[in-house]
């Protein structure tokens, strides 16, 4: 048997499969940016009062969602969604040091809380993102924020 001759075999097909993969996570974000109104976000998520590991995405906020996605995944939907009633932005701060290794250039980290007892999340976004995402919230129709009727 030649192992030269399979391990080149063996090569390509990993690099077409490298391939494959990079031009599906082009495709699925041509196909959420196709929509508009996306901005490069991470999310962080706490449980029992212990900050997890960030995840890069993107994020939209779009009618009374807004809706996050995860930037390494296959399938075109929202790993994440929350209405605009249930959002509160809470402090902002820069990045830290460890958080700049894992997250886009320039960003910032803001809290965002959820009314009741739902669990606290961290996003980062550029300081554009965070005006938009602000003003967003701050535009809901009169009578619809904060659940009111």
């Amino acid at each position: 048997m030649d192992w030269l001759g399979a391990l080149e075999t063996l090569g390509l097909v990993c690099l077409g499969l490298l391939v494959l993969a990079i031009i599906v996570l082009l495709v699925r974000r041509a196909v959420i940016i196709s929509h508009g109104g996306v901005f490069d976000c991470g999310l962080r998520r706490w449980k029992n009062g212990v900050p997890g590991g960030w995840a890069l995405g993107m994020a939209r906020y779009s009618g009374n969602l807004f809706k996050w996605y995860r930037m390494f995944a296959v399938i075109p939907r929202r790993s994440f969604q929350m209405e605009r009633d249930d959002m509160v932005l809470g402090e902002t701060r820069r990045m830290d040091a460890t958080e700049t290794l894992q997250l886009f250039d320039d960003q910032f980290v803001v809290e965002l809380r959820a009314h009741d007892d739902q669990p606290r999340f961290d996003l980062s976004m550029s300081r554009q993102s965070l005006v938009g995402l602000s003003a967003w919230l701050e535009s809901a129709p009169i009578g619809h924020r904060y659940g009111a009727s």
